[in-house]
């Protein structure tokens, strides 16, 4: 099998071979690292479904958009019950205002006729926002800073910060790039489930450590 096909698959294959790991430690996991659990389901169960529709010539745009929802959904969640109080009111703030965006976009096509990436775009940067708010939250208030990097969620947080901070910019320069060459979707699809590998890479690393049950 050469690199493109690889590539093409992992967006399958690396939430699949996560998902395993999440087998022993699952009934003594925290809060978080169910939602996280969850997130790795529906990445798998989405992106397998838009690869079989793919291969049998169906429309695949609307499994993209239920991806992006379901999984924003999952981690507001998470990070709402997760940071501190006071910010509440961002997260909720933040989510209407996806909800909003979801509901023009999928007014206009979105996910259903085409993909222009708007709802990605703007659940991408909501949640590079998350986990920055999320650090800095860790670090002002977690008196043992010295065994922050032996806890699960933080080594995980990195691999969500990583995977839509990457994100981001492949979708808001989405529609740019494919008007230049139409051809540019296939490399930018693969970047993204290289950047979807690499926060299963960093899952996998802190569902093995020791204080997978710390966040």
């Amino acid at each position: 099998m050469d690199l493109i096909k690889i590539l093409n698959l992992i967006d399958v294959g690396a939430p699949l071979v996560t998902l395993f790991f999440f087998i022993k430690p699952f009934k003594k996991m925290t809060r978080e690292l169910h939602y996280i659990f969850l997130f790795v389901c529906v990445q798998f169960i989405t992106n397998l479904a838009a690869s079989i529709l793919e291969l049998i010539k169906v429309n695949n745009y609307a499994m993209y958009a239920a991806n992006i929802v379901i999984t924003f959904s999952l981690l507001s969640l998470m990070f709402y019950s997760l940071i501190n109080k006071q910010i509440d009111k961002i997260i909720l703030a933040c989510s209407l205002f996806f909800a909003i965006t979801v509901i023009v976009s999928l007014l206009n096509g979105d996910g259903i006729s085409y993909y222009n990436s708007t709802i990605s775009a703007v659940a991408s940067f909501i949640i590079t926002a998350y986990c920055l708010i999320y650090f800095y939250w860790k670090l002002v208030n977690d008196h043992q800073s010295n065994g922050l990097t032996k806890s699960a969620f933080f080594w995980i947080s990195i691999g969500l910060f990583t995977y839509y901070t990457g994100s981001f910019f492949i979708f808001m320069s989405y529609k740019f790039l494919i008007n230049q060459e139409a051809n540019v979707i296939g490399i930018l699809w693969r970047f993204h489930n290289v950047l979807l590998t690499i926060f299963c890479i960093y899952t996998i690393y802190g569902l093995t450590c020791r204080n997978y049950q710390k966040t």
